[in-house]
């Protein structure tokens, strides 16, 4: 059983960028308060840094450090480290009474490559257009970075202490890469993260319509992959004169058995739910998947 945690200044701040992404396009630009164009510039600024895998996360990591300290944030509880300079991670802590054990809210920075000539608009650079924000990290996942970063930033100004610390971990190639924050941070640094349970925004969201609260989704899996490796034995021969008298040796059939085989495909329970759902979802009525 998750142990009870009321933290209503967070779950406000972490509202603020769902409001914004989702802004009803027929209204125009909404009007935003201090709290949301805070959010909306931290937005802007992770969106226009380029996080992929050749080029990294530590300079995202850096920016948003620099507002950390900018906002009271005590050096020795902002941390930026990692397996190799270009790939780091953020981890900064809020403190409170320390009544009860930490909590742990983690998103990455890293995003998936993003070639100028595949896109209609610059992907680093941050676009509103008809209600929608455009830019490599939008929804993946950079819109959870900036509402963790403006919700500490929010807490620290209003003076709110928790009964617990807060340890938000912006992490580097959840994508691709060989970098993982998460492993990495548990395998070499436990003590920074170590918490009495952990809330990954990136597993789930809410949406709001028209001002009102229409769902909120939450994963309960994650798909996998399987490597296969396959070896093709025949009797020795060079490649100009393969062993054998027609071209059905060797990995010649194996190529051809790739080629028809299928793999059979399966939706479980939770998926066939979530689907059912998307017309009462259209229609604008609230609902959990």
């Amino acid at each position: 059983m998750m142990k009870p945690f009321v933290i209503w200044p967070l779950v406000l701040a972490l509202a603020i960028p769902v409001i914004i992404v989702h802004a009803q396009t027929l209204a125009g630009p909404p009007t935003l308060n201090a709290h949301e164009k805070l959010a909306r510039d931290v937005f802007q600024e992770l969106i226009e840094i380029n996080t992929t895998l050749n080029v990294g996360s530590t300079k995202a990591a850096e920016a948003m450090a620099v507002r950390l300290r900018a906002a009271g944030f005590a050096e020795n509880d902002i941390r930026i480290l990692g397996p190799h300079p270009q790939h780091m991670n953020l981890v900064v802590r809020y403190r409170g009474t320390g009544a009860l054990r930490p909590i742990l809210f983690i998103a990455h920075l890293d995003v998936v490559e993003a070639l100028r000539q595949d896109w209609t608009v610059d992907p680093f650079t941050f676009l509103e257009r008809d209600g929608h924000f455009y830019g490599r990290g939008t929804t993946d996942d950079k819109c959870d970075d900036a509402a963790l970063v403006t919700s500490l930033l929010r807490l620290k100004r209003e003076g709110f202490v928790p009964p617990r610390d807060i340890i938000v971990a912006l992490t580097e190639d959840e994508e691709n890469g060989n970098a993982n924050g998460v492993e990495w941070l548990l395998a070499n640094h436990r003590d920074l993260i170590d918490a009495d349970y952990c809330i990954n925004p990136d597993g789930g969201g809410g949406q709001i319509k028209n001002g009102v609260h229409a769902v909120m989704d939450f994963q309960t899996s994650e798909k996998l992959y399987f490597d296969y490796q396959l070896l093709v034995t025949n009797k020795g021969a060079t490649a100009r004169a393969p062993s054998g008298t027609t071209p059905s040796t060797g990995w010649l059939p194996l190529s051809h058995a790739l080629r028809t085989m299928s793999f059979p495909s399966g939706s479980m329970k939770q998926r066939a739910c979530s689907l059912n759902e998307l017309p009462a979802r259209k229609r604008g009525r609230p609902g959990v998947i």
